[in-house]
């Protein structure tokens, strides 16, 4: 069961094409495997086109973002999850765990595979060979079990989908589907707590901020 979902706003800036590479192939990612997120795209989507057409193209109003965010969020709105794809979060292919298609069509469809470069003691990274906007980075995590990340906060953002395992922070568990959006108010050092291994797909705008002496020394050389 999923159960931290995309924002409004990114539904309706991924439905609008106007996020960058890496967010755009993070959102993409949890579509796949969230049904709810999945029908809340399709009924933004909709809304949008009807809006349109009832307006002329010379007219459409300032506040016509927000007046989608207020359909989304009605509490009457019924999400049409019967027409999307079934909960996919625990799928897996041929015994491995499943790799969303978007993010397979850039690494393949086999985490075992990737050329991993160890980041530090218990966790690993590969950073995704992607164009996407000055200062975005996307990349793949692997934290080994019990694994705690240095503390840190952020300079910009930073948007985490987990794909295996989970992990656990101030904010909250975060499972396979779960996504976490954090910004420079969040302030936190998760944990991965399970007895296997959490791999995450993240993208961040911005170097993370991290508290401890040794670990910012280390920033430069690991890359994050």
């Amino acid at each position: 069961m999923i159960h931290h979902h995309l924002n409004d706003e990114m539904i309706l800036a991924y439905a609008a094409g106007a996020l960058s590479v890496g967010h755009a192939l993070v959102v993409a990612s949890h579509l796949e495997i969230c049904p709810h997120c999945a029908a809340r795209l399709a009924d933004a989507e909709a809304i949008g086109g009807a809006m349109l057409d009832d307006c002329d193209e010379s007219a459409v109003s300032d506040d016509l973002f927000a007046t989608m965010m207020r359909s989304l969020d009605d509490p009457d709105m019924e999400y049409t999850e019967a027409s999307v794809p079934a909960d996919r979060s625990m799928v897996k292919t041929a015994g491995k765990v499943h790799v969303p298609a978007l993010l397979a069509s850039v690494i393949g469809d086999d985490f075992d595979a990737i050329r991993w470069r160890t980041a530090g003691p218990g966790i690993k990274q590969f950073v995704l060979p992607l164009e996407g906007t000055e200062g975005e980075t996307v990349r793949l995590l692997k934290l080994s079990p019990g694994f705690v990340t240095p503390e840190h906060s952020h300079h910009g953002s930073e948007m985490t989908l987990v794909l295996k395992g989970s992990f656990s922070d101030d904010t909250g568990r975060y499972r396979v589907g779960d996504i976490q959006d954090a910004d420079d108010d969040v302030h936190h050092q998760p944990i991965a707590d399970t007895d296997e291994e959490c791999i995450c797909l993240a993208v961040t705008d911005a170097p993370l901020e991290f508290k401890g002496v040794i670990t910012r020394l280390l920033q430069p050389i690991i890359g994050i």
